[in-house]
């Protein structure tokens, strides 16, 4: 259990205390922060960054990212977090358009509006995910509007990590709702 701190504690002297990167204001005060990203205290902020929140504190609303080959397995992924532990709030938008397509400008601002009202952005990592164009580009808006990016391995894939994903160092959940749900605290408490 970590000590209480006062709301009105600045971020700057948590991070050097607890040697983390909240990836915010080093003026911005606690209780502000808390509010900010959905936590009830230091303590939950602090095992949710470093993955060891295994139960929602909020609803969360989560924007889901994948390629639409893996439309069968994202319907079992909604089966599955259909679960009383589970708390999300689901916008997505399965696309089968080329990103580069007379109609991409107009589908790019209905996509932003959705990534824009979620917190978290969950990318459903499948055998050919890393190398999708939309996939990219959902998560590089993301990072843009300082969401926070998780991901989620589909079950049996064995596919390559989209890069943006290593190169933030986001957390990567296997098939499994407890680290599922650990991973979107633990993105959620990091976002930007």
């Amino acid at each position: 259990m970590f000590r209480k701190k006062r709301d009105d504690t600045k971020i700057g002297s948590i991070e050097k205390h607890y040697g983390i990167k909240l990836n915010a204001r080093a003026d911005m005060l606690l209780g502000n922060l808390l509010s900010k990203r959905g936590f009830n205290s230091l303590t939950q902020l602090l095992k949710a960054y470093h993955g060891n929140l295994t139960e929602h504190v909020r609803r969360r609303r989560v924007f889901l990212s994948y390629h639409a080959e893996d439309k069968q397995q994202v319907r079992v992924f909604r089966l599955m977090i259909i679960n009383p532990k589970v708390d999300l709030s689901i916008y997505d938008e399965g696309l089968q358009e080329a990103i580069n397509s007379e109609r991409s400008q107009y589908i790019k601002e209905r996509i932003r509006a959705k990534i824009n009202a979620a917190s978290i952005v969950l990318c459903l990592i499948g055998n050919g995910t890393a190398w999708r164009d939309w996939v990219d580009w959902e998560l590089n808006t993301a990072v843009d509007l300082n969401k926070g990016v998780c991901g989620v391995r589909l079950k049996g894939s064995r596919g390559r990590t989209p890069p943006l994903l290593k190169r933030i160092q986001a957390p990567i959940a296997p098939w499994d709702v407890k680290n599922i749900i650990a991973a979107i605290e633990c993105a959620a408490a990091r976002r930007s």
